[in-house]
């Protein structure tokens, strides 16, 4: 999976994109992947990152905007219009699952 979390640059004061390569991830639905959830939630996709499977995992490089596209994407981008051609979604819902047997990120996005 690959991140791009939305920076503030503090010198030019102007929105970057960093980008980050999730290699470990679970991923579930996605682009008119299931309608049993209705049409409004038929794109959305669910996304669960474990902790012991992605070393330097680090809560604070998610933000609710973000943006996730499956795979590793090459591109550096500027805006999320330069993502047109690719599959990505907007973060929508963050939670650090940190108890049990399975410490884990969990993002919610369409």
């Amino acid at each position: 999976m690959t991140l791009y979390h939305k920076m503030q640059n503090e010198t030019t004061r102007l929105e970057e994109w960093k980008k980050y390569y999730i290699e470990k991830v679970w991923w579930f639905g996605g682009k008119g992947a299931n309608t049993q959830m209705g049409y409004e939630n038929a794109n959305d996709v669910q996304i669960r990152i474990p902790y012991d499977m992605n070393e330097n995992l680090n809560i604070a490089n998610f933000n609710i905007g973000d943006i996730v596209c499956k795979g590793n994407i090459e591109k550096t981008i500027t805006s999320q219009s330069d993502l047109k051609e690719d599959e990505y979604y907007n973060i929508t819902a963050i939670n650090n699952n940190t108890f049990g047997n399975n410490a884990h990120i969990h993002l919610g996005g369409k």
